[in-house]
């Protein structure tokens, strides 16, 4: 008698969580709300305690049951590395401290070239104005210098070897706004062997809407908190406003390492005692529930390695409409 009422209490929550999906998702399970009649469905058990539902291909038009054949999906290692979008402000300032560098070496280098071809030919110009014009060509090219080796030393070798015109079209993104820096670092332990060729950056707050990087560098430095490989993640933004400090999650693609499965639609999955099922197709037109254990969940559905094969027909649409069907059948007539 416990059982049963315990099938009963489930049979309701699973029709609650039903009539919930259709209104959020605006009736895109309307098929759920038709129930198969008795005499369309047989249910039935093996040796092992499976449940089988035989359904005749009619009564499967009738609910809009359909099925698919899940296809193989390679997709590659990632590791997910942690870390927050930089400011800026100190690569903009530090650009505009090259450029005036540069201007001053110019002028200090054509000024001391003319004081050295004056004093050569005639010595139109006196010893000191020469040796006053190459220190002052000497201090620039020292403080030029000395500003190079602060942007490799904070901002990572790829970026100081940009020409002036790219770097100055990068500090324009970032300002801007279209375009983010973030620095982040694998888990302690973990070593990358390759840079990752791409990246998907996951910002908090916009988790609906993951990122993709336009270039990945190693990092100059080590983050002292996480003390682990670090690199610098060129961010496009898509017009969403990601501003400096915010915590963001990369996830890395490993080199040469793949997982093999299978990617489960999202209407083929239903919810049951904790546990996440579909609903096979078999011969004869019967549907078996099978267990899977999600590997990622995407915009696509679910990554599947294991429990769920590249070749099989699994149900995705009508899948509720069977675990109703079935939990129904769990209820004995009283005495």
């Amino acid at each position: 008698m416990k059982r049963r009422w315990m099938i009963v209490l489930t049979l309701a929550a699973v029709a609650a969580l039903s009539v919930l999906t259709r209104v959020r998702y605006g009736g895109a399970d309307d098929d759920e709300a038709r129930p198969i009649t008795s005499s369309a469905a047989q249910v039935s058990h093996d040796a092992a305690g499976h449940v089988f539902i035989a359904i005749r291909p009619a009564a499967q038009r009738e609910i809009g049951l359909t099925t698919e054949t899940l296809k193989p999906v390679t997709k590659p290692v990632e590791v997910e590395a942690y870390g927050f979008v930089l400011d800026p402000a100190p690569l903009s300032k530090l650009n505009s401290d090259l450029i005036g560098a540069q201007a001053a070496l110019d002028a200090s280098w054509a000024q001391y070239r003319r004081s050295s071809r004056l004093y050569a030919e005639q010595k139109n110009v006196s010893l000191r104005d020469l040796q006053t014009a190459q220190a002052a060509y000497l201090s620039d090219r020292a403080r030029l210098q000395a500003f190079n080796e602060q942007l490799r030393d904070t901002w990572g070798a790829e970026i100081a070897q940009m020409d002036s015109r790219a770097r100055a079209e990068l500090v324009g993104a970032l300002v801007g706004r279209r375009e983010a820096i973030a620095r982040v670092s694998v888990p302690s332990g973990t070593q990358l062997a390759d840079i990752p060729r791409k990246a998907e950056i996951i910002a908090l707050g916009q988790e609906t809407h993951p990122l993709n990087a336009r270039a990945v560098y190693y990092a100059p430095t080590v983050d002292p908190r996480i003390q682990g490989q670090g690199f610098l993640v060129l961010v496009i933004t898509n017009q969403i406003i990601v501003r400096p400090g915010t915590a963001v999650s990369a996830y890395l693609p490993v080199s040469g390492a793949a997982e093999h499965g299978v990617m489960v639609p999202r209407s083929a999955v239903v919810r049951y005692a904790g546990k996440e099922w579909l609903y096979q197709e078999l011969e004869g037109s019967r549907f078996v529930r099978r267990e899977i254990v999600p590997v990622e969940s995407t915009s696509a559905g679910y990554f599947v390695t294991q429990y769920a094969k590249p070749g099989i027909r699994v149900v995705v649409a009508g899948a509720q409409t069977l675990l109703s069907e079935e939990l129904r059948a769990e209820i004995q007539p009283e005495d």
